[in-house]
């Protein structure tokens, strides 16, 4: 069930992204360090959108991942004053 409501949830907010980046279709020039571009509007905030997700989700795993080392290591402590 709580799936469900997550997978719902992302369909509306891609359905919300892609009506608003319909409605953005004005060219802008971004300016690099080193280069120039001229995007679509539209473009450039799914660029930006993905890229934040990226990084969202890259520092979500590393956190979980230490928790779960922090974890196994626990239960190692656990079991070895149990066995004492």
């Amino acid at each position: 069930m709580k799936g469900l409501i997550i997978v719902i949830l992302v369909i509306v907010l891609l359905c919300l992204f892609i009506f608003v980046g319909a409605q953005n279709s004005q060219l802008v020039t971004v300016n690099f360090v080193i280069a120039q571009a001229t995007l679509q509007l539209s473009t450039l905030m799914a660029i930006v959108l993905t890229i934040g997700v990226a990084l969202g989700v890259s520092f979500v795993l590393s956190s979980w991942l230490a928790l779960r080392v922090k974890l196994g290591l626990t239960k190692q402590k656990l079991k070895k004053l149990q066995g004492e």
